[in-house]
């Protein structure tokens, strides 16, 4: 099954995953600290938390990052 909610609020109870995965996602969140700590919170003791995500560079790549993005 699936279930949709907040990642600063998952809802599941504690310790309720041996691995997560945050794709494309996570350093966009204005709260990346309750982010962590929830994603924590629903991971068992020797989970593993996995981060995959695209940040520009410095230079040319983020100034054409930053028009992209000023357009939305």
């Amino acid at each position: 099954g699936s279930s949709v909610g907040s990642a600063t609020q998952i809802p599941f109870p504690e310790n309720s995953f041996d691995k997560l995965t945050a794709l494309e996602c996570a350093f966009h969140f204005d709260t990346r600290e309750d982010f962590f700590a929830e994603a924590f919170r629903v991971l068992q003791p020797g989970g593993r938390l996995a981060i995959a995500d695209c940040l520009p560079r410095v230079g040319r790549e983020i100034n054409f990052w930053l028009r992209v993005n000023s357009k939305k």
